[in-house]
């Protein structure tokens, strides 16, 4: 579904961004992931290279802008273009409203918010001027509902779900602009975040389909949203959560 096509993901090198980089090469893109810790970057280049030898790391933070305008700058100067954009590098910082600082208050929204939006900056006008590009901003579900101890991660990715429908706005008719939005995936963040088998399942006792997803439950819809065969979806946000934000009973 992807041939020919320079996919470029951030956030690449584990989880959710390293099941997309491999969909894509499996759909014959040529991919670029990026992340901030160069050996998880070689370690991710290696376990993608049973699928292609020529996928291209960039190693830099993406809150960074001007690390980031270098990083495409070097995709550009090699493939001439994009044509898809994964916004998926995630940051969070817990903790109560009372007890957290503004400081880490506003982590959430570097990596979150802040930095989509500089991508956004750089890349939409280049799409918007070669006719054509996919993006896909990679939300949660707690920007849809919000949670407990997790408030700046949620304001910041309801601000994302907000932002995809106002770039989808500005950047069409040529470019399309999407949101796909995660409940619990089975990554090593949720495994830190709940370190023990009765905790994962306590969690999937709370979704409709009563498990949570697999990293590649959250690559093929990606995937298929930056193909041409979504072509007339644009501003829209994918839930992916098992049914849970669909029950109002699911939390209980």
């Amino acid at each position: 579904m992807l041939e020919d096509k320079v996919i470029y993901i951030t956030g690449g090198s584990s989880g959710i961004g390293l099941s997309i980089a491999e969909h894509c090469l499996k759909n014959n893109a040529q991919v670029v992931i990026t992340g901030r810790n160069e050996e998880r970057l070689e370690k991710a280049k290696k376990t993608l290279s049973k699928f292609s030898q020529d996928v291209i790391t960039e190693c830099f933070d993406i809150s960074d802008p001007d690390g980031l305008k270098r990083s495409i700058d070097n995709v550009y100067n090699s493939f001439g273009r994009i044509d898809g954009l994964v916004n998926n590098a995630p940051s969070i910082h817990s903790g109560l409203i009372k007890d957290i600082d503004l400081s880490a208050w506003r982590t959430n929204f570097k990596a979150n918010l802040d930095a989509v939006f500089l991508s956004l900056n750089i890349l939409m006008p280049k799409m918007m001027e070669a006719g054509k590009g996919s993006i896909v901003n990679i939300a949660s579900v707690v920007g849809l509902r919000g949670t407990a101890y997790m408030a700046g991660y949620a304001a910041a990715k309801a601000g994302l779900i907000n932002l995809t429908k106002s770039a989808a706005i500005e950047s069409a008719p040529n470019v399309r602009v999407n949101c796909v939005v995660p409940g619990a995936v089975m990554t090593d963040a949720l495994k830190k975040a709940m370190p023990t088998d009765e905790m994962i399942d306590a969690t999937a006792k709370t979704i409709p389909l009563k498990r949570v997803a697999n990293p590649d439950e959250i690559a093929h819809p990606v995937v298929f949203l930056l193909s041409d065969k979504s072509s007339f979806i644009t501003g829209a946000d994918l839930v992916v959560d098992g049914g849970k934000t669909a029950d109002l009973n699911a939390g209980n």
